[in-house]
């Protein structure tokens, strides 16, 4: 009986242990969930840089008369009239390019998904905040995106495109970069 008495509440410590070790455990697996889920938004936001540098470069190499042309800064609406349309008859190549550029930077800025909130629509594809600089250096063109990211990092330093902007934070930490060259010949 004496040995009973003197184990009143050990139960109880224990448990408060083990809840202890469960919490700890559960804490750290959120972390690892919230760090998960933006990574999977970084490299989604980076897959959508590849595919856009990709396909302003396969433009540019289908007209290739008009590489000068193609040459601009983009981002937030820069083109704001829409060109006309080259899907409804013939255009020259001058046209094609500006519509070309129009078309990508629509894709740039994401205004293929839209999204509204309190009644107010918002572009919801596209990259956070994107510029764009394509550059033609004798046939050498090269494409650089920029975008927001989440974390901050040290700037990328392949391009200054997109750095005066003034979107990417303090030191453009937060300033995501991709940049895809190729040689396109003007036939």
């Amino acid at each position: 009986m004496r040995n009973l008495s003197r184990q009143k509440g050990v139960g109880l410590i224990e448990v408060l242990i083990a809840v202890l070790v469960l919490s700890v455990g559960l804490l750290g697996m959120v972390a690892m969930q919230i760090t998960a889920k933006r990574n999977s938004f970084e490299a989604a936001q980076r897959s959508i840089a590849t595919g856009l540098s990709r396909d302003i470069l396969e433009r540019v190499r289908s007209n290739p008369g008009e590489v000068a042309t193609y040459v601009a800064q983009l981002g937030g609406g820069s083109i704001s009239t829409a060109p006309a349309s080259c899907n409804t008859g013939t255009c020259t190549p001058n046209a094609l390019a500006q519509r070309d550029l129009y078309e990508w930077e629509q894709l740039l800025d994401g205004a293929a998904e839209k999204i509204i909130i309190d009644g107010n629509e918002f572009n919801a594809g596209g990259l956070v905040d994107p510029r764009a600089c394509i550059t033609n250096n004798a046939g050498v063109v090269t494409v650089a995106i920029v975008w927001k990211g989440v974390a901050e990092m040290d700037n990328p330093t392949a391009s200054n495109c997109g750095e005066t902007s003034g979107l990417y934070g303090t030191g453009n930490k937060q300033r995501r970069l991709m940049v895809m060259t190729t040689y396109v010949s003007d036939i």
